[in-house]
């Protein structure tokens, strides 16, 4: 099989609506990050620098989110949101976790 697309958003969104979609999708890979720590340190006691790091870049692309949330709110804007996920089938090779 090879690499598969797909789209998860796309769309002209209120300010509302956009924080709605961007919120969700931001906080469901911070709780999944948060999870995989906790899970890894309960089972092996290892290393969670790789969910460290991208709960921080999450966090940092939040408040930008909300930066340009905040600037479309206050000059009457709508946001454009399209998000495309692409998947790629790898032979697992080592888990970190």
């Amino acid at each position: 099989m090879e690499n598969q697309t797909f789209k998860l958003v796309e769309g002209e969104f209120s300010p509302v609506e956009a924080a709605d979609v961007l919120f969700s999708l931001i906080g469901d890979k911070i709780k999944f990050h948060n999870l995989q720590m906790l899970s890894n340190q309960e089972r092996f006691g290892g290393d969670n620098s790789h969910s460290e790091k991208r709960i921080d870049q999450l966090k940092a692309a939040k408040e930008q989110v909300k930066e340009m949330i905040l600037e479309a709110r206050d000059k009457g804007y709508t946001l454009n949101i399209n998000s495309n996920v692409e998947v790629t089938l790898v032979k697992e090779t080592h888990k970190a976790y």
